[in-house]
C-alpha cells in the first residue's frame, strides 16, 4: 500500500492547482488566473502563498481522476477501473505541472515536482497496473515495478541481480532505463507479498468485501449494490430478467426501503458473485438498524 493517504495527494494537487494559477498569472494576468482558481491572489500577489485547503477541488475535473486513480492503483477493485483516457489524463496533467517555484521563489523546487511527489507517484502507479491488465501495453521500469509491488527501486534492482529462480529477468540489452517484459513481470509480481493482483470478480475483491463488512446503513448497502449491479447487469431491466424480480423491487433494495426477505438477499447475493452468508447477515443487520432507527423515531413523537 501507498506510504501516504488519499487526503494527502489531494492536498498535494490543491497545492499543484495553486502554482499553476500564478504561472497563469504570469502569462496572462489577474483576471485569467482568478477565473481559473476562483479567487483574487492574496496581499503577497502569489497564490503559491495561499493555504491549499481554501482551493475548491470541484472546480477541477482532473480531482475526480486522481481520486479514482489512488483506488484503482493502491486499492484494485472491479468497483474501480479506469479507462485508457482517463489514465492518459493522469500523465499528461503531471507532464504540465509547473517545475519550479511562485512567481518571486522561481528557484525553489518542491516536493510534487519530483517522482516522490504524491501525485506523480499515483499517475505513475496508475499507469503501471493499467499497463498489467492490458497484456499488449509494453514493458515495465523499475520504478513501475516497485509501485506494484511496493518496494523500493533498490529492492527491484537487487531481484534483477539475483541469479536464482526468484530473481528478475531483464530485456536483454535494455538500459537506461532497465525494462522487464509483461511476462516476465506478471510471473514476479505473483510472488511478491506487497503486490496486490486487480481481482477478476466480486468474491475474489478483498476491497469489495471489506466495503461490505463496514457497511453500516441500509442506504449504504444499496449504493455498494448499485455499483455490483452495473458490473454485472447492462441496465436494472436486465436485472430484472436476470433474478425474476420487479423493476420496484430491485430498486427497493438499491435506494435502502426493502423488508428483510432471506430467500431474496440469498439470491441477489450469490446474482452478484458476493459472499453469500456475509451478505445476508449485513442486509438483515442494516435493515433490523433501519427499522430500530423508524421506532426510535416514532415513539419520540408527543401524541
Amino acid at each position: 500500500m501507498p506510504r501516504f493517504s488519499k487526503d494527502q495527494m489531494l492536498l498535494e494537487l490543491r497545492t499543484i492547482l495553486l502554482f499553476e494559477a500564478d504561472h497563469i498569472l504570469m502569462g496572462a494576468g489577474d483576471e485569467m488566473a482568478k477565473s481559473f482558481i476562483g479567487r483574487d491572489p492574496p496581499a503577497s500577489g502569489e497564490y503559491c502563498h495561499c493555504s491549499p485547503e481554501e482551493v475548491d477541488l470541484s472546480r477541477f475535473p482532473i480531482a475526480g481522476s486522481f481520486d479514482r486513480g489512488y483506488d484503482y492503483a493502491f486499492r484494485p477493485s472491479v468497483t474501480n477501473s479506469l479507462g485508457e483516457g482517463e489514465v492518459q489524463d493522469l500523465n499528461v496533467f503531471m507532464l504540465g505541472t509547473p517545475r519550479a517555484g511562485g512567481i518571486s521563489s522561481g528557484g525553489e523546487t518542491h516536493r510534487f515536482m519530483t517522482p516522490d511527489g504524491f501525485c506523480q507517484t499515483v499517475a505513475d502507479a496508475v499507469f503501471a497496473r493499467w499497463k498489467l491488465e492490458w497484456e499488449a501495453c509494453g514493458d515495465f521500469t523499475t520504478r513501475e515495478l516497485a509501485l506494484l509491488a511496493d518496494m523500493t527501486e533498490g529492492a527491484v534492482r537487487n531481484a534483477l541481480a539475483d541469479k536464482s529462480e526468484n530473481g528478475l529477468r531483464a530485456i536483454p540489452g535494455s538500459r537506461n532505463p532497465v525494462t522487464v517484459d509483461y511476462a516476465e513481470a506478471a510471473r514476479w509480481l505473483k510472488g511478491r507479498r506487497g503486490f496486490i493482483p486487480s481481482p477478476e470478480r466480486p468474491k475474489e475483491d478483498r476491497f469489495l468485501v471489506e466495503r461490505l463488512q463496514s457497511v453500516q446503513s441500509a442506504k449504504a448497502l444499496g449504493q455498494l449494490l448499485k455499483e455490483c449491479l452495473r458490473i454485472r447487469y447492462s441496465s436494472e431491466a436486465e436485472a430484472s430478467r436476470a433474478l425474476a424480480w420487479s423493476i420496484a423491487e430491485i430498486r427497493a433494495w438499491l435506494d435502502g426501503i426493502q423488508d428483510f426477505d432471506e430467500g431474496h438477499a440469498k439470491r441477489l447475493a450469490e446474482a452478484l458473485d458476493l459472499d453469500v452468508p456475509l451478505f445476508v447477515g449485513k442486509a438483515l443487520e442494516v435493515i433490523l438498524r433501519r427499522n430500530l432507527s423508524r421506532c426510535d423515531a416514532l415513539s419520540a413523537v408527543p401524541i
